[in-house]
């Protein structure tokens, strides 16, 4: 059940993969989403998030009664959504692993602040550079790029 959770939560996120907007907000480590709001997996499945994925628009230049020439319109292409995705937990997010979060990700050339433990706004803006090609363009970090960078232990049955 855990692995169709998963799967489903990859496939919606490289769905989402051809977003273009900014986020409204800066976003920070989340708290864990109440379990509840977690997608049936029962109380044991782990944390959960959501944060906000702005809408993604485009301009389209359409004729107006009353007006010479082409008047630019914003159509909206993709409604904004909130995301519910795993997290690490909070007991797993320490500032040494902050810090090497921020060492993975200055290696991979997203991060070129210091190397604090603090989750800060560069953290965050670093996370969503990392995470938006895999379709998720957010601060928050997702369990998914935390196993990635090694940060967080990829459970025995996902293999």
């Amino acid at each position: 059940m855990l692995r169709l959770a998963s799967t489903l939560v990859i496939v919606s996120a490289l769905l989402s993969a051809c977003q273009t907007a900014a986020p409204d907000a800066q976003a920070s480590r989340a708290e864990p989403a109440p379990v509840s709001e977690a997608p049936m997996l029962g109380e044991s499945s782990g944390c959960w998030s959501t944060d906000r994925i702005p809408a993604v628009t485009q301009v389209e230049f359409v004729t107006v009664d009353g007006a010479e020439g082409l008047q630019p319109r914003e159509r909206v292409v993709q409604p904004a959504e909130d995301r519910l995705f795993a997290v690490p937990c909070p007991e797993q997010i320490d500032d040494d692993t902050v810090a090497t979060l921020q060492r993975a990700l200055t290696a991979r050339g997203h991060y070129a602040g210091p190397i604090s433990g603090q989750w800060d706004d560069a953290t965050s803006e670093a996370v969503r550079r990392f995470q938006a090609p895999l379709g998720l363009d957010s601060g928050i970090l997702t369990l998914q790029a935390a196993q990635m960078m090694g940060l967080v232990v990829i459970p025995r049955e996902s293999f």
